[in-house]
């Protein structure tokens, strides 16, 4: 919030930390849809992070590169 970064669970504001769980859902169901061509992985350790302007920025560990291409190709 603001300028600190905070886990989902301490967001006090109710209609804040619904829109940001929602945000998470949608990018997760997104996310286990997509698969590394090579490995036949998904992404794991997926973070969202939310600047004070609401702007989102997506992290994730993936297997490879093949893989982070195919996220970016598949949500722009």
């Amino acid at each position: 919030m603001g300028a600190r970064t905070l886990p989902i669970e301490q967001v006090r504001d109710a209609r804040v930390a619904t829109a940001f769980s929602a945000a998470g859902r949608d990018i997760g169901v997104k996310l286990a849809k997509i698969t590394c061509p090579d490995h036949g992985k998904t992404a794991n350790n997926v973070r969202i992070h939310f600047d004070a302007g609401g702007n989102a920025d997506l992290r994730y560990d993936s297997c490879c590169d093949a893989l982070g291409k195919k996220i970016q190709s598949s949500l722009a």
